[in-house]
């Protein structure tokens, strides 16, 4: 092989690696969020009842997403923390949430309080058995979410 050879083969893999390391993170952007395989229709026990106060809410992992518990006089309701405009992960702010990314906040029962999100946090099928929380799918029929919050969970 020539030097001029071996300086255009050289060239070329240079170039395909860096119009590669280019369009990867822009086409894995543009993709949809990948389906959960399975895990979605799984029960998962997120932890005692006695672990979640009254009154409070509580965070906890919920097919590896996160969510949070509140306990109002035993009746047990698990929200989502992903915000519903543009998928941030919502805080607790004392009894309700708010977005960190756009400052939507929400009610302690997920409801949108201020905007920019305009859909109310969904919540997780839960119920207790044992004396644990058992909680399983998300519920998306609270409102019209948008497809691509529903490939958060689906």
């Amino acid at each position: 092989m020539t030097r001029a050879g071996f300086l255009k083969w050289l060239i070329g893999i240079v170039g395909a690696v860096s119009v590669a390391g280019i369009l990867y993170p822009v086409l894995r952007f543009l993709k949809p969020p990948a389906a959960l395989s399975g895990a979605i229709g799984q029960v998962v026990n997120v932890g005692a009842l006695s672990s979640f106060p009254a009154g409070q809410l509580t965070t906890v992992v919920v097919h590896d997403k996160p969510a949070a518990v509140q306990n109002l006089n035993g009746k047990y309701t698990v929200y989502s923390l992903i915000c519903t405009h543009l998928g941030c992960v919502t805080a607790i702010d004392g009894d309700a949430f708010k977005c960190p990314c756009h400052a939507s906040t929400f009610s302690p029962t997920g409801t949108v309080t201020h905007g920019p999100a305009t859909l109310p946090l969904p919540t997780y099928h839960s119920q207790s058995q044992n004396g644990a929380l058992l909680v399983g799918p998300v519920d998306l029929s609270r409102a019209a979410y948008p497809s691509w919050y529903k490939g958060e969970f689906t």
